[in-house]
């Protein structure tokens, strides 16, 4: 194994893989899981890692590329790999794992900590309210340090928000640069000087007789502001006899006068500029010093105060070591995930766990892995520093570096498009990509109609194509560059194709489901006692408006997950969306943080076929793949750059903070090399997102360009058509629409059919989680054997202890174990090929089949019920099942059985 190495993967080149074989081959190298620091960036992608790992341990064997590739690293033979997996898999279930978005992992360490920096360690996480937090903040000024505000805002030109916005950007970075403090008067002083030698200029013009009119106006000044307004075409002149108005004047005294305003005028700009920045740094201090009392006092921080406390603590409060002793575990393995999209903070905060790992030697197993693809860095402005990547290589030698540079997601033609649009980019690092996937297409669109008011016109139409010729919409995704861009978009196609279902990330979220809303609103409603919340109920349940609500639950005694499972119950609103919401609720503190808080949660919603079409931006598309991808042009120019302070780094350090002024670059070289720089990495910025927006597709892209002024200019993309259609026919998946599907949120309330599962309304609490914990570790099974029933019930332990006993498990276990002794049952599953949970969209209702078997050509579709009677609903449930495969498979070879699993037997009925 290399114990050093950073990847640099591409899009679609197998980065999840790479960093799920690391992880276990480091367990198979004798690595305990609590030593293993794994860190992403998103809570969906620390959750997909910990699932990937445990699947991939779970099906170790059945997969050859993982087995030969953890074979390869770990440098273990697969029979070796193969005599530990129970062991592994065991060690796994049964260790507290260290798998964190890195702010979680920030967060973490300011708890175990908070003693040393004075704060409670049951603080809060929510974001600021940044009226109120403005308002505090003028509150809390005394008079002298008012006026120092309202001095400056005047003298800047500049509204308080604005200012405030400073405020903030200044407390993300949390960098440390030196002011220079400036006396108001001085800049006086300069002007007075500057203006003393322009003067003579003015004098020579006008006593000049070959002088024009234009020399004359140009000259036309009696003071210093006067001067900069007239001077702006000559002033930025490198000789006097380059402006065309002073050409027939210039003498040797006047080009010696001229070449000393310049200077002059130089020293103005930077006295201007150092005197706001240490005007705004004094007042900044205050801020910084007043958002330290408040946070405390209310006892909440933001992900970024977290992080500047853990920097405090880590550079001037306690060592290492004791850090690691507090942390109850010394991570000797670190893997970052998206290193390119890592702050600089946020690496001083890592950098000695690092650090600590790099020095491993031949007695201690030690081992760093990093992995990202700086062409993918599109979060900047939110403090991604990609120059990070290559300097920890470079700072440690140690550190190998290899490329991934394989595409397994998109087709051949896609890539191959890809490759032609960047590789010959100036100052734009780019490894030729290679594809293990035939065919695809690429279509660029030039389409005159984006500037006009029927904008998305074109687009429409091609929608309407691909859906004419059988793609599915469930496939499509459409990426636009903004919010305003989706939001247009999904209005106008959503009038033109009404009975298509269209999503966008607001649409996807759970929190917008409509049960998960009813829960929100009942207890903000609670909580609260303002009547828009039950309003809000009242119309989400259909109630009719002042409808009375008598409900009412112990806010302080429940836990929030409790609370909303509770409210579930009593509206009857229980389903695969609520649950999945009440697992998420366990995040939640208590119950000022849910109701805070939950309005910014971010988990997708649980049934993945109601997404249908989609429209997001492209950067919610990262990390996402489509079968087809529509990406459209900037619609509307890039908003200006209006950031009042520069910074120049010199690779990750930083060289100068500079307050920016207008034409300050014309006379001061330092300030027009920052700006350089800074321009520089915007226009890599701008190749960035087009190469995240144009590496998403796996089958077909669908460009839409501007005739002029188009973002697509950058990489010289033209007109073309490559390649043929692909139609991906879905292999026995049965998610293909027979007719339009039109979704409709469910009916709430007292209902009946209230969940995709169709559990019976009468069902308790209990009997149904019972039922849907059996369902998910019938679900959790590769085989239907005892060993594998093992790890799964484990699995289910894990997910429903909270809702079932120990004896609920058992008897799940019970039950299933006499499927699985059931001789029927197993002379269906002999040589078949079979799909568990398969979702099932038909004549516009979706759900979901427990088990799908084809065998020579014959389709059995297989119901699990747990109840003890049955029931004439069951038996109608899987008939609808066996008519929608068979139109959908254009197959009368269609079985169907109910599944019952009895504590006593488990039998099996023909339907």
């Amino acid at each position: 194994m290399k114990n050093y190495l950073a990847l640099k993967a591409s899009a679609g080149s197998g980065k999840t893989f790479a960093l799920t074989v690391r992880y276990i081959s480091l367990l198979l190298k004798g690595a305990s899981p609590t030593e293993i620091l794994a860190l992403t960036f998103t809570n969906k992608a620390a959750k997909e890692m910990s699932e990937r790992i445990f699947k991939t341990l779970k099906s170790l064997g059945e997969d050859k590329i993982y087995l030969e590739q953890i074979s390869s690293v770990s440098e273990l033979s697969i029979e070796q790999i193969l005599n530990k997996k129970d062991y592994l898999i065991n060690l796994y279930l049964n260790s507290e794992l260290s798998i964190y978005t890195i702010d979680k992992f920030v967060n973490k360490i300011l708890r175990e900590f908070s003693g040393y920096i004075g704060v409670d360690d049951d603080f809060s996480i929510k974001q600021d309210n940044i009226e109120n937090l403005e308002y505090k903040f003028l509150q809390s000024l005394n008079l002298e340090n008012f006026d120092k505000l309202i001095n400056f805002s005047y003298y800047e030109a500049k509204k308080f928000n604005s200012i405030f916005d400073i405020f903030l950007n200044l407390n993300e970075k949390n960098e440390d640069f030196k002011i220079v403090p400036i006396e108001e008067n001085l800049i006086s002083l300069q002007k007075n000087l500057a203006l003393e030698i322009a003067f003579r200029l003015k004098k020579h013009i006008q006593n000049c007789p070959s002088a024009s009119n234009a020399a004359l106006k140009s000259v036309n000044f009696d003071n210093f502001e006067e001067l900069l307004l007239k001077g702006k075409t000559w002033l930025t002149k490198d000789i006097s006899t380059d402006s065309r108005d002073f050409k027939k004047c210039s003498n040797e005294e006047f080009e010696q006068n001229f070449q000393e305003l310049k200077i002059q005028i130089s020293n103005y700009y930077k006295l201007r500029s150092s005197y706001s920045l240490s005007s705004l740094y004094e007042l900044y201090k205050l801020f910084k010093d007043f958002k330290k009392g408040y946070n405390k006092n209310k006892n909440y921080f933001t992900f970024n105060d977290i992080s500047n406390y853990v920097y405090e603590l880590l550079s001037s409060k306690i060592d290492k070591d004791f850090l690691y002793f507090r942390l109850d575990s010394k991570y000797n393995h670190i893997l970052i995930d998206e290193f390119q999209d890592t702050s600089l903070l946020q690496y001083k905060i890592l950098e000695p766990l690092i650090e600590e790992a790099l020095s491993g030697n031949s007695e201690k197993f030690k081992t760093f892995f990093y992995v990202g693809d700086i062409k993918q860095s599109i979060y900047r402005f939110r403090g991604g520093k990609r120059e990070l990547f290559d300097f920890v290589s470079k700072k440690h030698n140690q550190i190998e570096t290899e490329i991934l540079n394989t595409n397994f997601r998109s087709a051949k033609n896609i890539v191959e498009f890809v490759n032609r649009a960047f590789i010959n980019l100036n100052n734009y690092e780019y490894y030729e990509q290679l594809s293990n996937i035939e065919n695809g297409y690429v279509e660029v669109i030039s389409d005159d109609k984006l500037k006009e008011d029927e904008k998305y016109q074109t687009i429409a139409s091609t929608i309407a194509g691909l859906i004419r010729k059988n793609i599915d919409p469930n496939s499509i995704a459409i990426l636009t560059y903004t919010n305003d861009d989706v939001l247009e978009l999904y209005s106008y196609l959503s009038k033109m194709f009404p009975t298509l279902k269209i999503s966008t990330e607001m649409t996807s979220k759970l929190i917008n489901q409509e049960n998960v809303k009813a829960c929100i609103n009942a207890i903000k409603y609670l909580y609260y006692k303002e009547n828009i919340y039950k309003e809000n109920l009242n119309a989400i349940i259909g109630n009719a408006p002042n409808t009375k609500l008598d409900f009412d639950f112990d806010l302080q005694e429940n836990r929030v997950f409790e609370l909303v499972l509770k409210v579930a119950k009593y509206f009857n609103i229980l389903d695969d969306n609520v649950i999945k919401f009440i697992e998420e609720s366990k995040n939640f503190t208590d119950i000022v943080d849910f109701v805070y808080e939950v309005d910014l949660m971010e988990t997708p919603i649980e049934n993945k076929e109601q997404i249908g079409l989609q429209i997001l931006t492209i950067f919610k598309s990262k990390g996402l793949e489509f079968d087809t991808v529509i990406l459209l042009d900037r619609i509307k120019n890039k908003n200006a750059d209006r950031s009042s302070l520069l910074f120049e780094y010199s690779g990750v350090y930083l060289d100068n903070v500079y307050y920016k002024i207008s034409n300050l670059e014309s006379f001061d070289e330092n300030y027009k090399r920052a700006l350089n720089k800074e321009k520089a990495l915007q226009a890599e910025d701008e190749i960035n997102i087009l190469y995240v927006a144009l590496t998403r597709a796996k089958s077909n892209l669908f460009i839409f360009k501007k005739e002029e002024k188009s973002v697509f200019d950058l990489i010289g993309l033209e007109s073309c058509k490559i390649g043929e259609l692909v139609i991906n026919e879905v292999k026995k998946d049965f998610n293909q629409k027979i007719e339009k599907v039109e979704y409709k949120p469910l009916i709430l309330g007292r209902q009946k059919n209230k969940s995709v599962k169709d559990y019976d309304e009468d069902f308790e609490l209990k009997a149904r989680y019972f039922g849907i914990a059996t369902h998910y570790c019938l679900e959790m099974m590769n085989a239907f054997t005892i060993e594998q029933l093992e790890y799964s019930l484990n699995l289910t332990k894990s997910r429903y202890s909270v809702y079932l006993q120990d004896k609920e498990f058992e008897d799940i276990k019970q039950r299933i174990s006499l499927l699985i002794q059931n001789e029927e049952f197993n002379s269906f599953l002999e040589n078949a090929n079979f799909l568990r949970e398969q979702s099932l969209i038909y004549n516009g209702e979706i759900k979901i089949i427990d088990l799908l078997i084809e065998k020579e050509n014959k389709y059995y579709i297989f119901d699990y019920k747990t109840t003890v009677q049955e029931n004439i609903e069951h038996e109608k449930q899987i008939s609808f099942y066996k008519k929608a495969i068979k139109e959908i498979s254009n197959s009368d070879e269609v079985y169907a059985y109910l599944v019952y699993l009895g504590n006593e037997k488990a039998y099996l009925k023909a339907i």
